[in-house]
């Protein structure tokens, strides 16, 4: 197996308007590198692509120009291509999410397209064969469900290793949790929680990485925080690296490479039984909480009907399945992936391809704050994620 990677600062030196909270105030400098980080597989004349952005989220605006240079300028397929990002809060405003009153930064976008074919065309100039080492643990007392504390959320943190005669040169990890430890009141640039991880990392383990984020849209510190801000990030991000000591091998093969692409459509019409009723029991309360809940609700109404468009990339790496999906999953939903696969290492990254905000599960539907952001009517979430199910085991 050929692993290319590469890892690319594009920090802007200049303040900034920043995507997540309704910040109105431009950045005041940064925490940590803003960056897109890439890695290139290659197996015989097989090959996949995944470059991921220190942004809140990632939209066709940037994705499609890309692969079409990509395809014009190097040859490279466009359905080998998956681009995706960590989902911080404290990145640049490249582009406006469906909720935020934000002005995005038309310049840094445009940058963007550039920016993501260097950092793949790096990756690819890289390519060598390497040996993949699979390590995994658990974290413990950190992140959570953030609407009922012992409910299910995936703890794993997996890494992907990839040696070279026995040397670690870079590394992939997969974890799943909102990585928003800084709140609305930070004014730096940083790609929070998962910028201070790879940060750490390098200094622990002597070999950068890049980390994907998972299912998570109902996971986050939130029931587990000591305080806030750089502290805190400092504390949490400090934690999970010393979690690491307790890294143990998994024997899972990697030997081949096969990849296949679910595409699929659902509309929103905005007249559910759901949205209905909300918006009646909202609509004379006063507290801010229920405002933003009727605001968001409000919102979705109006611009029903909604059609999204949803992209889900399969590779199967031998006895390694990794799924991407397109915006906020929640855990049941990446478990009923991993729990049809239990021969397989299923390893899932969220904020993939076009952002569709968050995909509930039908069970869970109207009952959690996930559900008024959501753009996917009821029982759709289900639908799209037993398709890829369905096409994985078809794959396989």
């Amino acid at each position: 197996m050929e692993i290319g990677y590469n890892k690319l600062d594009i920090t802007p030196t200049h303040p900034v308007r920043i995507a997540g909270y309704n910040r109105k105030e431009k950045s005041k400098g940064q925490l940590d590198p803003i960056e897109i980080n890439s890695i290139f597989i290659k197996n015989n004349d097989k090959y996949i692509v995944i470059s991921l952005l220190d942004s809140i989220i990632i939209e066709d605006s940037v994705i499609q120009p890309v692969k079409k240079k990509l395809k014009d300028e190097y040859g490279l397929k466009e359905e080998n291509i998956i681009l995706g990002c960590i989902h911080s809060h404290s990145a640049p405003a490249y582009f406006k999410p469906f909720f935020e009153d934000v002005q995005i930064e038309e310049k840094l976008q445009k940058l963007l397209i550039d920016q993501f074919c260097t950092s793949i065309m790096n990756a690819h100039s890289s390519l060598k064969e390497l040996d993949i080492n699979i390590t995994q643990t658990s974290i413990d007392g950190l992140y959570g469900n953030r609407n009922v504390k012992d409910a299910y959320s995936n703890k794993d943190l997996t890494i992907l290793e990839f040696k070279d005669n026995g040397e670690i040169l870079h590394s992939l990890l997969f974890i799943a949790t909102h990585p928003t430890i800084l709140n609305g009141s930070n004014l730096y640039l940083s790609a929070d929680l998962i910028g201070f991880i790879r940060k750490k990392y390098l200094e622990k383990f002597s070999n950068p990485c890049m980390i994907a984020n998972g299912c998570c849209g109902d996971v986050s510190t939130r029931f587990y925080r000591e305080s806030s801000g750089k502290d805190e990030l400092e504390r949490v991000s400090n934690e999970i690296i010393k979690q690491m000591n307790h890294l143990h091998k998994l024997n899972y093969s990697i030997n081949t490479l096969k990849t296949s692409t679910v595409v699929e459509e659902y509309t929103y019409h905005g007249n559910d039984e759901f949205i209905t009723s909300e918006l009646t029991n909202l609509a004379n309360k006063d507290d801010a909480a229920s405002k933003m809940l009727y605001k968001n609700l409000k919102l979705k109404k109006e611009r029903s009907p909604m059609t999204l468009k949803l992209t889900s990339h399969i590779i199967v790496l031998g006895d390694v399945i990794i799924v991407t999906l397109p915006g906020d999953i929640t855990s049941p939903l990446g478990k009923m992936i991993k729990d049809a696969f239990p021969d397989y290492l299923v390893l899932t990254i969220g904020y993939c391809e076009n952002y569709s905000n968050y995909f509930v599960c039908e069970e869970d539907y109207g009952k959690y704050f996930e559900s008024y952001i959501s753009r996917l009517e009821k029982g759709n979430a289900d639908k799209f994620v037993n398709s890829i199910i369905n096409e994985t085991k078809r794959l396989l």
